[in-house]
């Protein structure tokens, strides 16, 4: 059908049209009504779903035989470029795309890209490299924006728990702790009883210390892996208003999230609200806790879908040979490894950080079947971001 047909205005004629547009209102506008429709109806389903399904490949050099650990890099290097074709798309149909790769890079750490679900339809060994071709369902919502999505994250983080601990043990503090708590309950957290820990001199000293070893330590003993320390400020004054006394309070909630496996402070930030006291306490702890919900989200979303640290402690290594020796078998064993950096060695305890990409749970999985020169690594303790193992002093039989 010729559109210039339908809407077509004769020179000089204002507000007037042929008479064909009558003629197209018949027949075959009807008949492109019902392709609309048809059309509509077949996108809906994709545009409510907000995925994509795309099939990409992904390669890996296998080194020291271990196809294992080829075909999981694999794996990982085809879902991202899954997710690096449908990001693509988005940002090529967008009129700024002279930063591509910024902007692809950007996308993908703030997950607006992620792999729902993949099947493997092939996968092989080709001379020293392994191959990998899924079909994958792309979901193309950020992943903060739904439930749902903080279900997942919180999942792939091994649902790490929360300590709300805030410095005081008075009303103040307890209704912004209270509001807190409530708030992370309902978006899914799991939170720690920080009752006893509150009875700990140290745990009070926690709000004012920069000291990373006596943060971790706390957490460590109370099984949280996140801290979340709070401190509230109030004012209060009255004035009258006619033969009415009006009592307003300007108050401030501040608070700090802490990584409880490294100290590592994840997101600070304060509000502050004037009115009726509880009122405005509660206001400004929820409104603080979303703010620091999002920034805990929009961290883990980047850890997953780049790299964590993993804290690795080990302890046993004979002499320095050991260590060279050690960290070399890491670079080869463990899967998803990126980066290694060391950050003390003293009488026979080596401190690790691994770059990775995964979780701590694949780390102690893969050292745990490492050997030293035949001396097994056993793993004496694991959490969210810390592994601490120990080389065996004795030679296994075993070969």
């Amino acid at each position: 059908m010729d559109l210039k047909s339908v809407r077509y205005r004769q020179p000089g004629a204002i507000g007037r049209c042929d008479d064909r547009r009558v003629i197209f209102q018949g027949e075959e506008m009807r008949r492109l009504s019902f392709f609309l429709v048809i059309c509509v109806g077949f996108l809906l389903p994709a545009v409510a779903a907000g995925q994509e399904r795309v099939r990409a490949e992904g390669m890996a050099s296998i080194m020291n035989n271990r196809v294992d650990i080829a075909r999981d890099r694999a794996i990982d290097s085809a879902q991202r470029n899954a997710v690096e074709r449908v990001v693509g798309v988005m940002v090529s149909s967008s009129t700024e795309v002279e930063n591509f790769q910024v902007k692809m890079d950007r996308i993908l750490s703030e997950s607006k890209g992620f792999i729902k679900s993949y099947k493997i339809v092939k996968e092989g060994k080709e001379s020293d490299v392994y191959e990998v071709t899924i079909d994958a369902v792309v979901e193309t919502g950020r992943l903060k924006d739904r439930l749902e999505a903080i279900q997942l994250i919180l999942a792939r983080k091994s649902k790490p728990r929360l300590m709300i601990l805030f410095n005081e043990q008075v009303q103040k503090d307890a209704i912004a702790e209270a509001a807190m708590a409530r708030y992370f309950m309902s978006q899914g957290f799991k939170l720690v009883d920080a009752g006893v820990a509150r009875k700990n001199r140290d745990v009070q000293a926690l709000h004012d210390s920069a000291d990373r070893r006596q943060m971790t330590g706390i957490a460590q003993r109370y099984g949280a892996e996140v801290l979340i320390l709070g401190r509230v400020e109030a004012a209060s004054k009255s004035f009258k208003m006619g033969d009415v006394e009006v009592q307003s309070s300007d108050v401030a909630v501040s608070v700090k999230v802490v990584n409880g496996d490294t100290g590592e402070i994840l997101a600070s930030d304060s509000k502050s609200r004037r009115g009726e006291f509880k009122t405005v306490t509660e206001g400004a702890s929820v409104d603080l806790a979303k703010q620091m919900k999002e920034e805990i989200l929009e961290r883990w979303s980047s850890e997953l879908t780049n790299t964590v640290t993993v804290k690795l402690t080990v302890s046993g290594l004979q002499h320095y040979r050991d260590l060279s020796r050690f960290k070399e078998i890491l670079n080869t064993e463990i899967r998803g490894l990126k980066e290694m950096h060391q950050r003390s060695y003293a009488r026979g305890q080596v401190e690790l950080d691994l770059e990775i990409k995964g979780n701590t749970q694949n780390v102690a999985d893969d050292l745990s079947a490492i050997t030293l020169n035949q001396r097994k690594v056993s793993i004496l303790e694991i959490t969210q971001n810390r592994i601490k193992a120990s080389v065996s002093s004795k030679k296994t039989t075993e070969d």
